[in-house]
């Protein structure tokens, strides 16, 4: 794991999660590879089911608490988000397609924030 310096843009996804989890920098890797289960899910017939929580803790050899901390903190940023799929009738977990948009919006608010005299 790098580094971050304090001012520099994230170079890399492992970067910026380590700013989203910088109190534990644990979960990075562990947020990493969940990032990329979600998204091999993804590109199948059936994304990935909140439900099956369970199974991910036991093949990612973490606890449930490690996993909702995760979950949690990936949600909170903006870079997962639960849908229902009336199709199977279950929440399932996708890479937010609109994490870049968000970022722009934050970026707006800093802005106007910075400029007011």
């Amino acid at each position: 794991m790098t580094k971050l310096e304090i001012g520099k843009t994230p170079a890399n996804v492992e970067e910026l999660l380590e700013q989203a989890f910088w109190k534990e920098k644990s979960l990075v890797p562990v947020a990493l590879d969940f990032l990329g289960h979600i998204k091999q899910w993804q590109n199948t017939e059936s994304s990935y089911r909140v439900s099956g929580w369970q199974g991910y803790c036991e093949k990612a050899e973490i606890t449930q608490s490690t996993y909702h901390n995760m979950l949690k903190k990936l949600k909170n940023a903006g870079m997962v988000e639960k849908r229902y799929n009336k199709a199977v009738m279950d929440h399932q977990l996708y890479v937010s397609d609109n994490f870049s948009l968000r970022l722009n919006e934050i970026a707006g608010i800093w802005q106007k924030f910075k400029d007011l005299q």
